[in-house]
């Protein structure tokens, strides 16, 4: 059953939104012509520009303007968009602010930018051994072309793995960074108001907007849903969804009764009509006299209060009618909206999000990933959803859900997302994960939890190693398997780790590969195979290639002309690299003697690729492996390498 979320929880999370853009506006505005985040006085209100457009520095371009003497319905101060212009004119006229605060604001500048330097190192690791790179090109491309590059170092704290983890399981980048900034603000929020901060726990919920005759639309947001119908203004509302003889029935909280509708598997919602609701409705203008003046505001036991007491106010506040005032009282005398209550009639419900448009949630999520400079994605499927961890803490296996795609992990680093279905069609609930080689059908248990079925699972996870000139990161594989199991709502994922490639107990078939190095071991020398990556491909490199539609000379070796190629950082250098990534069937990394084992693979024919530097002179090893059931093992050594010219 999905959670009841508070209005408190959904102001907190806008809020959050809110800061998360302002703070990246603000990080990158250095030479602002308006100051940012210091409190000015204005004909007696207070005002301060928390942001502005750091593309357009022209009078036309706007700034975000916080009214902390206008706080709106639910408790947070209202914001207007103001040019650049307007506020140039405006600032000069109002109190300045004090030294203290300007030297205050600077120092939180100087703060931001700091937390704003050490998410972009998170998000972009480097490698290890990336200042040992050697000078020599012919050595450095046959390495990067025959070696996964050495992983990164293991990252510092539980922020930087799940940064890390978020992008390189294929999440838009401004989307692992918004998350970032909202979970450290979720972190202060939690340490001030700790219920209020308290995440739902793991399971289904709504997104998108569904609407219908007689102005049904409702808008789900994070922590509600927006109700509409009739004539009525949109009013927040907490809602549950639970499944009941395989089908998805919503509640939502209003009044005089719940509103309870079906989710049909064509995606509508239906309920029987006609449904009273009670609402609210506008009803004019109050103009308040602002400050101590007292302009006929009451308490919620009809006691006058002043006006800076009702604009400050977290209690219901009341006007000399006795009507409910929903809207900002503003206490420096400006007018602001009432709100009455209303009770309309409305017919039955048969909603669909078909040409519903755009809602709230989406809105706010795509504004906050183009201030952080990426791309929208996809948009989020309108209908069920789910949120939230789901893991088996003794396989390593976890299934950690976001709007749009699921990440599917083996342990805490090796993740890969994927887009899925919520499916309650009436004679099944369960989810649908999209992962084109092995898709994963998760059925819904009574108790919460979701039966993802048995067996090992190999989880094509990558990690990131850096980014490359045009901005993108780069990664590498990182191949894991974990037996699927049945998967418990969780508030974190796996800490152990499911069975490496390199190490696999349970291979995905029964041949199994060991190298063994025949180079003579030499008193205080590294073995030349030890500690290398090694690769074990479903094609030679050259078909690899070919496939990859790169044109290699005839009679030149394919290491030699991508040697040639990425020394120059031609397009066919990095187009060789992501086409060797898919024929990838093992891979594992040599211990100390320069031996190794691969984990088992299905019996067939495949073929090695591994290069080294031996006496100053690049050399591979690319030939065809027979490999039958049970053990087999090669020795690799001069006599049977290639000479990478």
């Amino acid at each position: 059953m999905g959670p009841s979320r508070s209005n408190r929880h959904k102001n907190i999370r806008r809020l959050s939104v809110n800061l998360g853009i302002a703070m990246l506006l603000g990080l990158s505005a250095t030479a602002q012509d308006v100051k940012l985040n210091v409190t000015y006085v204005c004909n007696g209100e207070r005002l301060y520009v928390e942001s502005c457009n750091i593309r357009d520095l022209s009078d036309t371009s706007t700034c975000m303007v916080g009214h902390p003497d206008r706080p709106t319905r639910n408790g947070i101060m209202a914001y207007t968009n103001e040019t650049r212009g307007t506020l140039k004119k405006l600032l000069p006229t109002c109190t300045q602010p004090t030294p203290q605060q300007l030297a205050a604001a600077e120092a939180f500048k100087k703060k931001q930018q700091q937390l704003y330097d050490a998410a972009v190192a998170k998000a972009n690791p480097q490698a290890a051994n990336q200042a040992n790179n050697q000078p020599n090109a012919a050595r450095t491309q046959a390495q990067t072309l025959a070696q996964a590059p050495a992983l990164p170092p293991p990252p510092k704290n539980a922020e930087e793995r799940a940064m890390r983890r978020c992008i390189s399981s294929g999440r838009l980048p401004a989307t692992c960074t918004g998350n970032s900034l909202l979970g450290a603000f979720g972190q202060m929020v939690a340490k001030v108001l700790p219920d209020a901060a308290k995440e739902p726990a793991p399971g289904p919920e709504m997104a998108g907007v569904f609407q219908g005759a007689g102005q049904w639309r409702l808008d789900f947001i994070d922590g509600g849903v927006l109700v509409n119908c009739s004539f009525l203004s949109p009013d927040q509302h907490a809602y549950t969804i639970a499944f009941k003889n395989n089908q998805a029935v919503l509640t939502v909280d209003t009044t005089p009764k719940p509103l309870v509708l079906t989710l049909g598997a064509d995606g509508t919602m239906k309920a029987p009509g006609p449904v009273t609701i009670d609402g609210v409705v506008a009803s004019g203008t109050t103009s308040s006299g602002g400050g101590s003046s007292y302009s006929g505001y009451k308490d919620r036991y009809g006691n006058p209060i002043s006006d800076s007491q009702a604009s400050s106010s977290s209690s219901p506040v009341f006007d000399a009618s006795g009507n409910r005032v929903y809207s900002p009282v503003n206490s420096a005398g400006a007018s602001h909206t009432n709100f009455v209550p209303k009770t309309v009639t409305c017919p039955a419900l048969n909603l669909s999000s078909k040409g519903a448009g755009v809602g709230v949630q989406t809105m706010q999520t795509d504004l906050l990933k183009t201030m952080l400079g990426g791309e929208k994605g996809p948009p989020t499927p309108a209908g069920i959803r789910m949120h939230g961890i789901f893991a088996a803490s003794t396989t390593g296996f976890s299934a950690q859900f976001f709007p749009e795609s699921v990440i599917l992990g083996c342990g805490p680093d090796a993740a890969r997302a994927y887009p899925y279905t919520v499916v309650a069609d009436g004679t099944r609930t369960f989810i649908k994960i999209d992962a084109p080689d092995h898709p994963i059908t998760a059925a819904f248990r009574p108790d919460g939890s979701l039966d993802a079925g048995s067996g090992a699972y190999q989880v094509h996870g990558r990690i990131v190693t850096g980014q490359n000139d045009d901005g993108d990161f780069t990664v590498v594989p990182l191949e894991q398997t974990c037996n699927l199991a049945v998967l418990a709502p969780s508030k974190q994922i796996p800490s152990a780790v499911g069975t490496a490639m390199s190490t696999s107990a349970a291979p995905l078939g029964n041949a199994i590969l060991s190298i063994v190095s025949g180079f003579p071991a030499q008193p205080g020398v590294p073995n030349p195979l030890a500690g290398h990556p090694f690769l074990l491909l479903r094609d030679s490199y050259g078909d690899v290639l070919a496939k990859g539609a790169i044109p290699v000379p005839s009679g030149m070796s394919p290491y030699t002309y991508m040697g040639q190629v990425c020394v120059v950082r031609t397009p066919d250098c990095q187009r060789a690299m992501d086409a060797v990534k898919p024929a990838i069937a093992s891979n594992t990394r040599s211990d100390t003697n320069g031996a190794a084992t691969f984990p088992g693979v299905p019996p067939g024919t495949y073929y090695l690729m591994i290069s080294i530097r031996y006496n100053n002179q690049p050399i591979a090893w690319s030939q065809a492996v027979q490999l039958k059931p049970g053990p087999n093992s090669i020795t690799l050594d001069q006599s049977n390498a290639e000479r990478i010219k």
